[in-house]
């Protein structure tokens, strides 16, 4: 289990197990986001089972499962949504943790410059300068609303 915290709120990791739940917990967790559709490959744990296991040990439980790459407004809302209702600290993760750094940029876009969100991911392991121009045009268009 290879847990990568980006900052005081965030850490991401790529898919968990069912026996990496009370590891999680045990480490102060308090919110896991899955950002990986339910039964997106045939070796995914059963996302029914790691959400039932999270929450019987007092975890809060927020799905937003994206396909790689395609992130809607609505997905990058709902995910800025969960980060500011969570306790912390937040877990996300995907088949290998890209999505859910991904999803934190954007959720995070409108409140922090870009290239500070591009060193935290660098940090943990995480390129994103390729979404540099998407974030900036992101963070644009929310600052407009």
């Amino acid at each position: 289990m290879d847990i990568k915290k980006v900052d005081d709120q965030f850490s991401v990791m790529a898919q968990p197990g069912n026996d990496d739940i009370e590891h999680l917990a045990n480490a102060g967790f308090r919110t896991i986001i899955a950002s990986r559709p339910r039964n997106e490959t045939d070796d995914q744990p059963d996302t029914e089972s790691l959400k039932n296991k999270a929450e019987s040990l007092g975890i809060t439980w927020y799905e937003i499962p994206v396909e790689p790459g395609k992130y809607a407004p609505e997905d990058i809302e709902a995910f800025a949504s969960a980060l500011q209702l969570s306790t912390d600290p937040v877990l996300g993760y995907c088949r290998t943790g890209k999505r859910a750094i991904h999803l934190w940029a954007y959720a995070n876009a409108a409140y922090f410059s870009v290239a500070d969100l591009l060193g935290k991911a660098s940090a943990v392991g995480y390129d994103l300068e390729p979404l540099r121009s998407d974030l900036e045009t992101y963070r644009d268009q929310v600052g407009k609303r």
